[in-house]
Order: C-alpha cells, then sequence, then structure tokens
C-alpha cells in the first residue's frame, strides 16, 4: 500500500476523519467518519471528557495504526503572511523567512512554531513562464497553542504525524480535484461554514492568497432560531435543516458582512476580482445556502461542471483536505516548479524549534563546562605563580639576612634587621665622629684647648659638651689664680669669643679647684 493517510478535523460539536488511501494499483478509497457530540453540555467541554471521546471515536473505527494521522489549527490561532523575495533559492530563503517574519509579528521567533510554503507560480497567461522571484506562504502558530493540541491529542493516544492548518486544507481538496480532471477555477472562494466558526480560502490565480477564520457558525443560527420559537436547541435544530435560506437571510447577515469586508479588502489590494464560490462544511447542508451567499457576494456557485458535484466531500471538506496531505500521499498534482510540497506543516516546524532548543541547551551546557574548565585552569594557573613568586620571596629573604648575618651579625630576630642595621650604623658614625676633622668634634675641640692652655697650669678635664659652635667645659686646677691665667689665656689671641668663667669652687681634695668655662669657637 502506497499511502494510507487519516485526516482529523476536531470541532467543538464533532469529530470528522477521513481514511483516504492509495494502492499500488493506483486504486484510490475514501471511507468517511463521524461523531456527533453533544452542544452546551459542560461536561463535554471538559478536554479530559473530550479526549476519552476522542480515544473511543478512534478505537470504534480503526483509525489507531491504519496511517499516519494529520490534524490541524483554525486559521484564529495562527500568523499567515504571505512574503515576496527577487529569488528562488531554497536555501536562501530558509535563512531570510524567519528574519522578515520576525518584523512582522507581535512576538518573539523563540515563542513560535513556523511553517512555510513556497508558493507555484501564478496560472494567469500574462504571468512570465520563468519567474525569478517567489512568494512564500508563511504560518507562525504561538507554541503554547501547538503545546496545547499536542497534550489534547497525548491524552487520547494519539501523536499527529503532521499539524497542518485549516484553510490550506480546503485549498488542497481543489487541487485534488483538479487532479481528477475537473474545471477548478483559479479564482475561487472556499467558504467552509462550521458550528461555531467559518473558515475562507480564498484562491487567486490558483494559489491560496489569503487565510482566515470568521467567528460565526451554524450554532448561531440555531440559538436565534431557538430564541425566535422559544423552543430547546435540538429542536431549533432540527426546524433549521427543514427551513430555506431565504427564511433565516436575516441571521445569515453577521456572516455575509464579514465575508465581504474581507472580499473588498482583498480585491482592493489586489485589484483584481473573484470569479467563483464554493461553500462547504457541515454548515453548507442548509437548503440554497450556497446559491445565497454567492449571490449576496457577487461569485457564481461552483457545481458539477466544475468538479464539485455529489462525490466532492462537501461535509468533510477539511478532514479530507488534511488525509490527501501532500508529504504523505505524495499527490500528482504536486508542483514539480515549486520544489516542495504543497502544504504547511506547523509540527515540523515545532520539532524543529524544540530541536534547536536543545542545540542550544546543549550549547550553554557545554559553555558552562568550557567556562567551569577554563575557570579551573585559571585558578591552577594563579596557584603556580603565587608559589613560584612565594618561593622567589623565600629565596630573596634568606639571601638578606644571610646578606645581613655576614655584615652585622646574629642576635636579631626577623624582620628587625632595619632596626639593628640603623643601630649599628649610628654607633658607626658617632664613633667615626671622634676622629672627623670635617666636623666640630671632640677630638679638634681638645686639640685647640690643649694648644690655647697657658705653660705651667694643669688642667683635668671632667666633662667637654659642644652645642654647636658654644663649647662647655667642666675642669679642674690647682688655684684660683690657675683658673684665671686660663681664663685671661682663653680670652687672649682672639681665637676664642665670649669666655666666661663661673661655678668655682674649692673641690674635695687639697690644692684643688673646680671649675666651669664656657667660650665661642667663631666659624670658618
Amino acid at each position: 500500500m502506497v499511502a494510507d493517510c487519516v485526516g482529523l478535523d476536531i470541532g467543538q460539536t464533532a469529530f470528522k476523519a477521513v481514511r483516504f488511501r492509495r494502492r499500488l494499483t493506483g486504486r484510490e478509497s475514501v471511507e468517511y467518519f463521524h461523531l456527533p457530540l453533544p452542544f452546551g453540555r459542560p461536561e463535554t467541554a471538559e478536554p479530559a471528557r473530550r479526549a476519552g471521546l476522542l480515544r473511543n471515536f478512534l478505537w470504534q473505527h480503526g483509525l489507531y495504526g491504519s496511517g499516519d494521522i494529520v490534524t490541524a489549527l483554525p486559521c484564529q490561532d495562527l500568523f499567515i503572511r504571505t512574503l515576496s523575495f527577487p529569488f528562488r533559492d531554497a536555501a536562501k530563503l530558509a535563512q531570510v523567512v524567519p528574519f522578515e517574519v520576525e518584523n512582522l509579528i507581535p512576538m518573539s521567533l523563540d515563542d513560535v512554531a513556523m511553517g512555510s510554503m513556497l508558493l507555484p507560480p501564478k496560472e494567469s497567461p500574462d504571468a512570465p513562464q520563468k519567474s525569478r522571484s517567489a512568494e512564500v506562504l508563511v504560518t507562525a502558530a504561538p507554541k503554547d497553542k501547538v503545546a496545547e493540541h499536542l497534550k489534547f491529542l497525548a491524552a487520547a493516544d494519539l501523536k499527529p504525524s503532521v499539524i497542518g492548518v485549516d484553510g490550506m486544507a480546503l485549498y488542497s481538496v481543489t487541487q485534488f480535484l483538479q487532479e481528477e480532471g475537473a474545471r477548478v477555477p483559479g479564482d475561487l472562494a472556499i467558504i467552509d461554514v462550521g458550528a461555531t466558526k467559518t473558515t475562507l480560502c480564498l484562491v487567486r490565480e490558483g494559489r491560496p492568497a489569503l487565510l482566515r477564520t470568521v467567528l460565526w457558525g451554524g450554532n448561531h443560527l440555531t440559538h436565534a432560531l431557538a430564541v425566535r420559537y422559544a423552543c430547546s436547541f435540538a429542536e431549533a435544530e432540527r426546524r433549521k435543516r427543514a427551513m430555506a435560506v431565504q427564511e433565516v437571510d436575516a441571521w445569515l447577515e453577521p456572516l455575509l458582512k464579514e465575508l465581504r469586508v474581507t472580499l473588498h479588502a482583498h480585491e482592493g489590494n489586489s485589484r483584481q476580482h473573484l470569479s467563483h464560490c464554493w461553500v462547504s462544511g457541515g454548515g453548507s447542508k442548509l437548503r440554497e445556502l450556497s446559491g445565497h451567499v454567492a449571490h449576496e457576494l457577487g461569485l457564481v456557485p461552483v457545481g458539477p461542471r466544475q468538479g464539485f458535484g455529489a462525490s466532492c466531500p462537501r461535509a468533510f471538506s477539511i478532514a479530507f483536505g488534511l488525509a490527501i496531505h501532500p508529504k504523505i500521499v505524495r499527490p500528482r498534482w504536486k508542483a514539480k516548479a515549486i520544489g516542495s510540497d504543497l502544504a504547511v506543516d506547523l509540527n515540523a516546524g515545532a520539532d524543529a524549534a524544540s530541536a534547536q532548543t536543545a542545540a542550544s541547551r546543549q550549547d550553554r551546557r557545554l559553555a558552562l563546562w568550557g567556562g567551569l574548565l577554563l575557570g579551573m585552569l585559571a585558578l591552577i594557573d594563579l596557584s603556580v605563580r603565587v608559589y613560584v613568586k612565594d618561593s622567589s620571596l623565600t629565596e630573596i629573604k634568606q639571601g638578606l639576612h644571610a646578606q645581613f648575618v655576614q655584615s652585622f651579625g646574629e642576635g636579631s630576630s626577623t624582620g628587625e634587621e632595619i632596626d639593628v642595621a640603623r643601630y649599628r650604623v649610628a654607633q658607626l658614625e658617632k664613633s667615626l665622629s671622634v676622629i672627623d676633622g670635617s666636623r666640630s668634634n671632640m677630638l679638634a675641640h681638645l686639640s685647640s684647648l690643649a694648644k690655647q692652655l697657658p705653660p705651667g697650669v694643669p688642667l683635668t678635664v671632667r666633662e667637654l659638651t659642644i652645642d654647636g659652635s658654644t663649647v662647655h667645659l667642666e675642669g679642674e686646677t690647682l688655684s684660683f689664680d690657675a683658673v684665671e691665667k686660663i681664663k685671661q689665656a682663653f680670652s687672649a689671641g682672639g681665637k676664642f669669643q665670649e669666655v666666661s668663667v663661673s661655678d668655682t669652687r674649692v673641690g674635695s681634695a687639697a690644692n684643688q679647684v673646680v671649675f666651669r668655662l664656657t667660650y665661642t669657637v667663631p666659624q670658618p
């Protein structure tokens, strides 16, 4: 079996599934599965309850393990942009697209899962056959939305192979019909009316031009009928199925208004008008809805001539478009000029973002370990440097101490060498000052004093004090007359000045007179 894919459309009021199979012979088979959900009951809105219902639905119809599962996110949860580039190189586009998208969405690229699709060339006859420019359809979904979707599916024991976009699934249906030989218009507005929302896909020149979700569905009409006829929701639903569209056109106006605004804005930007309209989804079962919507929008409704006949999956359009996903079924309608499949996969973008995040985490861990290793090496280098400097300092201290001991001898503790050296030097200077003739030292003054003494007069010097140029001498001699002779000898000659004698007295020994002599030595 070449291809086996299950498209799963998870709605608020129903689960829809389509199993598409293509055998080796080329024969294709399509199976449709549907599970309506009670609307308005609080227990059915709980995610755990809905996951249980989905699990039972898949087990009941044997959809587990019967092929790849493809699901979709609604357009309302996505940022969808079409970007134009002057080149078509796929590698360059993959590098440039994220930077262009970052300026167009109000979120960081780290917070979104991105999918992109290189659009096929325009089908317009005026378009050049070989264009070097390219247009890329980019979708960005917040990661929390993707994570919430995956969490719900995991609760139902389901892991999707691909997460697409519901609007692109509608476009895939038209491409499949065109492959089957249908004459699908190149300018087409696809309107899928669901229970709680309406999905819009505008196709321009054979390419998806705009995807949008309008928050209006068939349940809004049912509620209006329940209020109008004062009946239950189920009774209003039965009435709706039996009524013609002209009877409820007043309640369809909110949807038609949103569709008109969207079409006018698109036609104003492209300066071209759409030609046809296809209404699908569960809400299309309302009698004559397709023709009424087309008439109100000024479009032509498609029919069997364009391939939208009774065999067209009108109510299962989104599920069918997911079941023929190009990356799984490999359709024959793949555009060879593009070089890539005509589908957007948000799951791949989420996986790539997760892989990039894991790689970033691994890089951060490696950087952390590298930083720790560099820190350890730096610490070891610092320790070695400190050890070497400490060893060198110890050797220098030991050498200095040895030189100190050699010069000044032992007898001082470590750290007192400078004080001891200063004391020893002061002692040496004091000793040298006795014989140093260049200063007013004691030896020079004694020499001058001895030369000045009168002959025959003995003098014993008890104390000699030198205060600058003034000399204070305490001495002893034999008599008072000898003291007078010494004073006169020092005063005579002019060698000394201000000579005076004081404290003259008789000593304790015989023939001993003690006196004090003060004089000034003139400066040379």
